[in-house]
């Protein structure tokens, strides 16, 4: 119905049209030259007209015509625009399939498409990773780098490139440009906290890290690290609140203390690690001050007063003893060890070394001695450190195992039990 109604109004204004431009009176004369035209007013009015839609008609031919070139470059824009599209897509979808050869192919295929877009350079870094490439991995983030909107990704990308290289010094320069990109950034935060504990910046990584069940270690760390005299000892009777059982983080507390002159102190902290949990690295720093042998066991007897028992006790009363020339003492200690279950190396060793005093170059001590010396060769090994991922043993601790680089990963590995010391994790 509306068409019919547009048809008929459209009729009735040219008939209306036509009707005055007919009515229009008078005449037109034009002379051109020699030649002369006379015509109708209204014939002049309809030849104008057509006139002005043959230019405009003409014209528009013409610019149709000049636009061709350039209608041919953005049609062919667009079907590289397509095809890129087309490109992306079977890269997500290589790699959703696990094919990185087939996505690396794609993502450089689309790169051709669509440029350097930072969709395109992270798909392409991110494929040409995962196919072992790189090489190419590193130019695609480098090229991140270089656009201000995407240079974070970028530096993203090279981050984990270093870390996967181990190569701590170069993943520090990139954090530090990466944190001046995007301040604040939590995982940026967490792995700046993993450069500090792999390069062993202690203090740094105890600003970073925030609740963490390793701070005693990293407490330890900073405190037989930092030069600042007043700054180590806070962070070592840190450690030492953090868990005043740990060893390490006791004696780190107890060395500071002695340095400064406050010796009472520190061996009033040893003595009270040594009743809740002894340890031969505890006895070696009491007894450091004594000047001879006797006073050394009366030092060791001092110590193990409130924990006599123990077998750490007991082995510490029976060396002491016997250096001290008490051979008698020696033996009941390790008598008593042995009628309570300990059967470690280190305990028929020195019952070899007392049969060997004791006895001398006799028969019966050189029998005693090769008995000792058998049953040490078969007994349980003796406590020592070790790392809880890799099982590498050490002779001292050490924040950071050096054979994996674990931070935070050395237990105390004991037959009294296995005890694993406190805040000492994998």
């Amino acid at each position: 119905m509306r068409r019919v109604f547009f048809f008929l109004v459209v009729a009735v204004a040219f008939v209306a049209g036509a009707w005055l431009l007919a009515s229009v009176p008078g005449r037109v004369n034009a002379t051109i030259g020699s030649f002369e035209f006379e015509t109708s007013a209204s014939f002049a009015i309809l030849a104008l007209i057509l006139f002005v839609l043959a230019v405009i008609i003409l014209l528009r031919v013409v610019r149709g015509i000049a636009r061709i070139p350039r209608s041919g470059v953005g049609w062919r824009r667009r079907q590289r625009q397509k095809a890129g599209e087309a490109a992306v897509t079977r890269v997500l979808v290589a790699l959703a399939a696990g094919d990185q050869n087939g996505a690396r192919k794609q993502a450089r295929r689309a790169r051709q498409l669509l440029g350097n877009s930072p969709q395109v350079l992270l798909l392409l870094a991110e494929a040409s990773r995962l196919a072992g490439r790189e090489d190419e991995a590193n130019e695609a983030f480098q090229a991140l780098t270089r656009q201000k909107d995407a240079r974070f990704l970028g530096l993203r990308g090279l981050l984990r490139q270093a870390i996967d290289r181990r190569d701590w010094s170069e993943a520090l320069a990139i954090a530090n440009q990466a944190e001046a990109a995007r301040p604040g950034t939590t995982w940026l935060r967490q792995q700046r906290a993993e450069l500090a504990l792999q390069t062993e910046n202690w203090a740094e990584a105890l600003d970073l890290v925030g609740t963490d069940a390793r701070r005693t270690v990293y407490y330890t760390a900073a405190a037989d690290a930092e030069p600042d005299p007043t700054r180590a000892l806070a962070y070592a009777r840190q450690a030492w609140k953090e868990d005043p059982t740990f060893p390490p983080a006791v004696l780190a507390y107890a060395r500071r203390l002695r340095v400064d002159g406050n010796e009472r102190r520190a061996r009033t902290i040893v003595a009270e690690a040594w009743r809740r949990a002894p340890h031969p690295d505890l006895a070696e720093f009491a007894l450091a001050p004594e000047p001879d042998k006797a006073a050394r066991y009366q030092a060791a007897k001092l110590l193990t007063q409130r924990n006599e028992t123990n077998p750490e006790s007991r082995l510490l009363l029976a060396r002491t003893a016997l250096d001290a020339g008490l051979i008698a003492d020696a033996r009941g200690q390790v008598e008593a060890a042995l009628a309570e279950g300990l059967n470690q190396r280190r305990l028929y060793l020195l019952l070899a070394e007392i049969e060997e005093q004791e006895r001398g170059e006799t028969e019966a001590g050189r029998l005693a001695q090769r008995d000792a010396l058998r049953q040490a060769a078969s007994a349980d090994p003796d406590p020592h450190w070790q790392c809880a991922s890799c099982r590498a043993d050490h002779v001292a601790w050490h924040p950071k195992c050096s054979s994996c680089g674990g931070v935070a990963t050395l237990r105390w590995v004991s037959e009294l039990g296995t005890r694993s010391v406190p805040a000492v994790i994998s």
